[in-house]
């Protein structure tokens, strides 16, 4: 529901900055699958790291 939500502001924000309908919810799809992806390989990286100083602050 809030990723829903986000889809719809983000769609209106661009809206209202002068695209059509269609780019709008275009450019709006775009920016979240681009950030979702990049969340996805923050997480990754951090859990990588966490274990990287757990297995160095074990021995």
């Amino acid at each position: 529901m809030d990723a829903l939500l986000c889809f719809a502001r983000l769609a209106r924000m661009r809206r209202t900055a002068g695209g059509s309908l269609l780019q709008s919810a275009i450019w709006a799809a775009q920016l979240l699958a681009r950030n979702h992806a990049a969340s996805h390989r923050r997480r990754a990286l951090e859990r990588r790291a966490s274990s990287g100083r757990a297995a160095i602050g074990g021995q």
